[in-house]
């Protein structure tokens, strides 16, 4: 299986310093999801939509890049990622 190098929900990065974020998987394995996104198996949020999602995390990727950019690069990537398919 391909590395995944990102939260296949919300597009966390999985890089050394977000690492700990790396959800499992019941049976212990890594997941592709990150802990604030998914728990013991499940998606903590079940039933949010893809633009709720991006309305969730643009104040916080937007500290970083400004909230309009930040909704820009999140609009482009959830499309891609594994859970919005």
């Amino acid at each position: 299986m391909t590395e995944v190098t990102m939260c296949q929900s919300c597009g966390l990065p999985f890089n050394e310093e977000h690492a700990h974020f790396i959800a499992t998987e019941p049976d212990g394995s890594r997941s592709i999801y990150c802990t604030n996104c998914y728990k013991d198996g499940k998606f903590i949020d079940p039933n949010i939509s893809m633009k709720e999602m991006i309305e969730k995390i643009v104040p916080v990727l937007g500290k970083a890049i400004g909230e309009d950019e930040a909704r820009k690069e999140l609009t482009t990537l959830f499309p891609t990622l594994n859970r919005w398919k």
